[in-house]
């Protein structure tokens, strides 16, 4: 079989899996435009109930918000909520952590709340009454170490600024609801691709065919194989979906927590700088590392709208 003959192979396998791995997904549209305290944003102040309070780490620390979706606003999809309002909140994150390594699904350093109600009645200078320092502030002043902020390492190494996800709180809203097939750093790619390619040739080696093993050695080839490799690139801020990382899945891993049944993307953002620039914002905003954040749940407790059980990552590149 020559060269050529294994690309297009692979082109119709990826065609083929994508056509029927297709799911929705509603991507996320950021600008710098102001919000109420109800509505969909990133960073900043987040809703609080009048009796609630902002969720603290294991530590007693309280956590910032790095994303809150209200599902009133967005396109109706498949298993998501049509109301009520979701946030994840995040540590102050320190370099090199940001509260989800390692971490599975046991939210210590991070926070998923859900508000199936929201209360018109709660006001912004309520909710922000409740942070223990503002999130203008905090940005203003480079986190001058009061309380409870920085460990002792992260004094020692120098590292007294706050790295937060995003830099300048952010306004969401929502595009239409599109399809997405699946892309090859999701862990079930290389199952379904496995499958498709024994269908064409029985006994075959899957790794002589995959998108990563494939060689150019023409520039027609050339031009095939990065079409295929730009088919499967899958970033970007969203809901639903297939995630992306540059890193293992780590659903690959932990066979007794059940990582797999995680099946489902709940919310992806992804590092604006490089490759999947926002409109609206200027770059560096979303400031990852380059990187994706993702978070996973299984499809049954996304409809049951429990949030007790989701799968976080944080990749760089």
């Amino acid at each position: 079989m020559t060269n050529m003959e294994k690309i297009q192979i692979c082109q119709e396998i990826v065609d083929q899996i994508q056509t029927d791995s297709q799911r929705p997904v509603c991507r996320l549209h950021l600008s710098r435009e102001p919000f109420g305290i109800a509505e969909s944003h990133l960073g900043g102040t987040p809703y609080v109930p009048h009796d609630g309070q902002i969720p603290t780490d294991v530590d007693g620390n309280q956590l910032w918000l790095c994303a809150q979706i209200n599902f009133a606003e967005m396109p109706p999809m498949e298993d998501f909520p049509r109301s009520g309002l979701l946030q994840i909140f995040l540590e102050d994150w320190h370099f090199g952590d940001f509260g989800l390594e390692e971490s599975g699904t046991e939210q210590n350093f991070w926070r998923v709340v859900f508000y199936p109600e929201i209360d018109q009645s709660v006001t912004m200078e309520e909710c922000r009454s409740k942070m223990a320092i503002l999130w203008e502030e905090a940005k203003r002043s480079h986190m001058p170490r009061p309380a409870n902020l920085f460990d002792q390492q992260d004094i020692e190494e120098g590292h007294d600024s706050l790295w937060r996800c995003p830099e300048t709180p952010l306004r969401v809203t929502f595009l239409p609801v599109e399809q997405e097939g699946v892309n090859d750093e999701d862990f079930r790619f290389e199952l379904l691709f496995a499958g498709a390619l024994n269908a064409r040739l029985p006994g075959a080696d899957p790794e002589e065919f995959m998108p990563y093993a494939l060689r150019d050695e023409s520039p027609e080839e050339w031009e095939l194989v990065k079409r295929i490799r730009e088919q499967l690139r899958n970033g970007g801020c969203k809901l639903g979906g297939y995630p992306s990382y540059l890193q293992d899945d780590p659903r690959l891993y932990e066979e007794e927590e059940n990582w797999a049944e995680c099946d489902t993307l709940l919310l992806q953002l992804y590092d604006d700088t490089y490759q999947y620039p926002q409109d609206d914002i200027e770059g560096g905003d979303l400031e990852l590392n380059g990187g994706p954040l993702n978070f996973v749940i299984r499809a049954e407790d996304l409809r049951n709208q429990d949030f007790s059980r989701v799968l976080a990552q944080w990749a760089c590149t």
